[in-house]
């Protein structure tokens, strides 16, 4: 079994921020004051957060074959 290095923790710290931010973004009525601009700032950040967690997760490390 894989042990839960640094990177991964990184990971999954990511991946939940990922999803608290998106799903914040679809559930929260006081975002309806927040300009359109700033929900696709908070939509893109939340991508950005899955798209660099999932590629920490699935990286080798060099001693890795």
């Amino acid at each position: 079994m894989t042990s839960l290095t640094p990177r991964r923790v990184l990971a999954v710290v990511l991946l939940l921020i990922a999803f608290i931010t998106l799903a914040a973004s679809r559930a929260f009525p006081i975002l309806d004051d927040v300009s359109g601009v700033a929900k696709s700032a908070i939509a893109v950040a939340g991508a950005a957060c899955v798209l660099v967690g999932v590629w920490l997760w699935v990286r080798k490390t060099p001693d890795q074959p």
